[in-house]
């Protein structure tokens, strides 16, 4: 009987050293899953901050180019109601001088 129990025990303290073992070895595979997780982490925060970038970027462009092409369009229709302007005072000359000689 002795004999049984100290087998018992021997078998209960290999089974002990193994789950020890393999406690040891999860712990180990969750730090390094834990590294990995902040690595992936830190990879989605540097995306995230760069696609803000680029979007800030774009809305800079887009607002500059509107800025020009408003630029643009203002100087044209302000040509153009000059020349409008000066046409209808020829007009209003002429249609006078005619008014007047007649």
């Amino acid at each position: 009987m002795d004999k049984q129990i100290v087998n018992m025990l021997s078998d209960i303290q290999r089974n002990m050293k193994e789950f020890d073992h393999n406690m040891k070895n999860f712990d180990h595979k969750l730090k390094e899953f834990g590294n990995d997780l902040k690595e992936i982490k830190e990879t989605v925060n540097r995306i995230e901050t760069s696609q803000t970038e680029d979007v800030i970027a774009m809305l800079k462009v887009g607002n500059q180019r509107s800025e020009t092409d408003f630029h643009y369009l203002n100087t044209r229709i302000t040509d153009s109601d000059k020349r409008m302007f000066t046409l209808e005072n020829r007009g209003e000359r002429y249609s006078s001088f005619l008014y007047t000689t007649l």
